[in-house]
């Protein structure tokens, strides 16, 4: 666990040499909690999004589902009702995204106007906020689609929905 940690999301070198001795001081259990608790991990929430592998409301278990949703099951999030504009961001390196997913979800949403790979093979997860060139990679793009000061330099919502159609999603 503390191997993935510091060599997946905590490549910025201070930060890993204070975690590597700070943990090994505190324990892994402790470590973990302090570094979910920054990065905002919700481990009950993403159980079960993984364990189901649908992007659903709260499972409260089956009697009470029935009570709260009316049916045995959480209902799924309806992604069509989203319409504000969206950008998707990943990194090849980031080991919480699977690409496919990323694919997926943006053939699903209506309203996509730019998905972006950042050009740097390693980026990962908290990349988007530890990376020292985050600014090149990342916020200067943002800004850029923020301020809409070049929209015809983002991924045109054709070429997207021709990507959808071509990998059948």
């Amino acid at each position: 666990m503390m191997r993935f940690l510091l060599n997946e999301f905590l490549l910025n070198d201070s930060v890993r040499f204070l975690l590597k001795y700070a943990c090994a001081l505190a324990g892994e259990a402790i470590c973990a909690n302090v570094i979910f608790t920054f990065c905002g991990y919700d481990m009950e929430q993403f159980d079960h999004i993984f364990q189901s592998g649908k992007f659903r409301r709260y499972d409260y278990g089956r009697a009470k589902n029935l009570l709260i949703y009316d049916s045995a099951e959480p209902p799924n999030y309806n992604l069509s009702n989203i319409m504000v504009s969206i950008a998707l961001f990943y990194g090849s390196g980031d080991t919480l995204v699977d690409i496919v997913d990323l694919k997926r979800l943006s053939c699903t949403l209506p309203n996509v106007m730019d998905v972006y790979e950042v050009p740097w093979p390693n980026f990962n997860h908290a990349d988007f906020i530890w990376a020292k060139d985050a600014s090149k990679l990342v916020y200067e793009r943002v800004l850029e689609i923020m301020r809409k000061e070049n929209p015809n330099n983002v991924t045109s919502s054709t070429k997207i929905k021709d990507e959808c159609y071509t990998l059948n999603l």
